[in-house]
């Protein structure tokens, strides 16, 4: 039986409901992996098409779509992120007045670290960009993100230590401007 839930496989209320349930997701996904909002709406159409496309090829398995869902956005997402000429650089300020922002922050220092985590975020590719986006902005297992990407689970612990190197490395950079500037 197709994801779509209702009736026949390309139902249009079904598949309204389909994107209901999982358009966040997708779009969180998405500006994780590009950090622009109009490429990551992109992305989400992109995504649903393909979804709407493959109707007759869903079998019903919510964790296997879901899985499938993921591995679509980030594929389409590391497309544009590829086909992109500049880098993306997304504020802090830009993203919550999005509403991207996952929870409420109080302190000046807790806003400007997560500021510069954007920064650090922009220096990776695409794969290593994708398994950081899974596990730390949807919370995935490692043996998760392994089936999501279909790749082993050896290759997203080392991807996911490449890029916390990569990041760490950013933000160490980032840190040693700030002095250099204060001085």
């Amino acid at each position: 039986m197709s994801p779509f839930r209702r009736g026949e496989p390309g139902d249009i209320e079904g598949f309204e409901a389909l994107y209901e349930r999982h358009k966040g997701m997708v779009f969180r996904t998405a500006m994780g992996m590009v950090g622009d909002e109009n490429e990551a709406q992109d992305i989400l159409q992109a995504t649903f098409i393909r979804v709407y496309e493959s109707r007759h090829r869903l079998d019903g398995d919510e964790e296997a779509f879901k899985r499938w869902l993921y591995r679509v956005t980030v594929n389409l997402s590391i497309d544009v992120y590829r086909k992109r000429k500049r880098t993306a650089t997304l504020s802090l300020d830009h993203a919550k007045s999005k509403g991207f922002e996952p929870e409420a922050e109080s302190t000046h220092s807790k806003l400007e670290a997560r500021d510069l985590v954007w920064k650090a975020l922009d220096c990776l590719d695409g794969k290593h960009r994708s398994v950081v986006v899974l596990k730390y902005f949807h919370g995935l297992a490692y043996d998760e993100i392994a089936r999501t990407l279909n790749i082993p689970l050896g290759t997203v612990r080392s991807r996911l230590n490449a890029a916390t190197r990569a990041m760490s490395n950013k933000l160490s950079d980032e840190r040693r401007e700030e002095v250099s500037d204060a001085l």
